[in-house]
């Protein structure tokens, strides 16, 4: 896989690294902020409402055991594999390159969409409070702000976003008191006899497509956890601390997002309403269940954990971005711009301002479109990891890292039940999938016609083993 050095447009001696700093809260207070807990309940749970009905419990347990296995499969490989590149890194050093570009492909474009989406909400939930916003000029003004931001130190941006997540707990706790306090259906029918809306004014049962639909989304709801493998080049005890806060990230999610979408199901007085409302139902939910004020109030906490959520993923896609460029993957100039380090942040700047630059252009988008489209590409994702968990043989023994209980397990677990949804769904969400494959594609190609034939990528970045002569370093 490795080139000579004379031969990479980027010389790895010359590319600044970036500065181990973080201890593990602050890798999990950025991480728990990308995978934000009330924005995927107030912006991306209706996308799993709205597919799979009430059977929407349903559908996230689903997605949460594949989530539960691919967090141990990313703690894995994660620690095994501690590169900025994040899932391309180690789908390439496992598969070979042009499966790590396929990855890349999905992945970068994933992470674009993500940020568009969560800046399309900002106006959202904005809007009881300062009408007449204009969604994509407010999702622009938040990323060109969240773009700033991610150019600063990270420590300071764990700092800010920990206390942003403050307030973004809290408002699912609000969101799970409302539908707790005044229940209107056991939880049990919901697992029951999971209902959706039919084309007239009755509700009908939830087939195996919705359902399968739901986790498809639910898996964007959950997603985010290893995004900690993009900060693994700026955490002191790499290996055992990123590990914690994959495993941490998940919990808390899982928790938070399963207990506010039970509330809101169990407590809408009436079911078919709430279907009815489409993108907006938590919200309309909290407004009916609490009141005016007390949902203009949790709708501006929302606004500002889908801001948080914007910050955290810009800064995460700009040392995606960082990592490629230190490959070799972008074309000269180009690449060195991508590979600076601000002097006095230690942040991957133009990584950074690339990130913001390219999720704009997505906020053009429909919502729904860009929430289908995040879920398809997490699935391939997901689909690819667990085969470089599988196939990694001799290697898995003689690598450094934390090995995940019951091996093969989990990550055989995790692909079974990805192929079955990405089956079962493909009926209402082909066209998700097909977009997805053809980034997928897109890159692969891109490294075999151009890429390979000049010779000019390798997979590269800093060893762990010299992590103590960075460790007093700070940015």
């Amino acid at each position: 896989m490795s080139q000579p050095a004379s031969a990479h447009p980027t010389d790895k001696a010359q590319v600044r690294r970036l500065v181990r700093g973080m201890g593990v809260m602050g890798v999990l207070f950025l991480t728990l902020s990308a995978e934000t807990p009330a924005s995927s309940v107030f912006v991306i749970l209706p996308g799993v409402i709205q597919a799979a009905g009430s059977g929407a419990l349903i559908s996230m347990t689903a997605a949460g055991l594949v989530a539960l296995c691919m967090a141990l499969t990313y703690a894995e490989l994660g620690s095994s594999f501690p590169s900025a590149g994040g899932e391309y890194a180690i789908v390439g050093s496992v598969l070979g390159p042009a499966a790590g570009f396929s990855v890349l492909g999905v992945n970068l474009f994933n992470l674009l969409l993500s940020c568009a989406a969560l800046s399309l909400g900002v106006a959202d939930y904005l809007a009881p409070i300062l009408p007449g916003l204009s969604p994509v000029a407010t999702a622009l003004a938040a990323l060109a702000v969240a773009t700033g931001l991610g150019v600063l130190n990270i420590r300071a941006s764990a700092a800010a976003t920990g206390a942003f997540l403050l307030v973004e707990l809290a408002a699912l706790v609000a969101v799970t008191v409302l539908g707790l306090s005044h229940p209107a259906r056991p939880i049990q029918a919901l697992f029951a006899h999971p209902v959706a809306l039919a084309p007239g004014p009755a509700l009908s049962a939830v087939g195996l497509g919705g359902l399968a639909t739901g986790v498809v989304v639910g898996l964007f709801a959950y997603d985010g956890y290893g995004n900690a493998v993009y900060l693994s080049e700026e955490v002191r005890d790499v290996r055992r601390r990123l590990v914690q806060a994959v495993l941490w990230a998940l919990a808390v999610t899982t928790v938070a997002e399963m207990a506010a979408l039970a509330a809101v199901l169990m407590g809408a007085p009436d079911l078919t309403a709430l279907l009815r409302a489409g993108d907006d139902m938590i919200s309309d939910f909290t407004r009916r269940a609490g009141g005016a004020v007390l949902g203009r109030t949790i709708g501006a906490g929302v606004a500002l954990a889908i801001f948080n959520a914007v910050i955290a993923l810009v800064l995460m896609t700009g040392r995606q971005v960082y990592a490629t460029a230190r490959d070799g993957v972008w074309p000269g100039p180009l690449g060195r711009l991508l590979t600076e380090v601000h002097p006095r942040f230690g942040s991957p700047w133009g990584g950074t301002l690339l990130a913001g630059t390219l999720s704009a252009g997505l906020c053009l988008l429909p919502m729904k479109l860009l929430l289908m489209l995040s879920g398809s590409g997490v699935t391939l994702i997901y689909i690819s990891l667990s085969l470089a968990c599988l196939l990694r043989g001799r290697g898995r023994a003689a690598s450094p890292g934390w090995r995940l209980p019951l091996w093969p397990g989990p990550p055989l677990l995790a692909l079974t039940l990805l192929l079955l949804v990405a089956a079962a769904s493909l009926k209402d969400g082909w066209v998700s999938f097909a977009v997805s494959l053809a980034c997928a594609a897109a890159a692969a190609l891109y490294y075999a016609l151009v890429l390979k034939r000049r010779s000019e990528w390798r997979l590269s970045g800093p060893s762990v083993s010299d992590e103590a002569d960075q460790a007093g370093q700070r940015p």
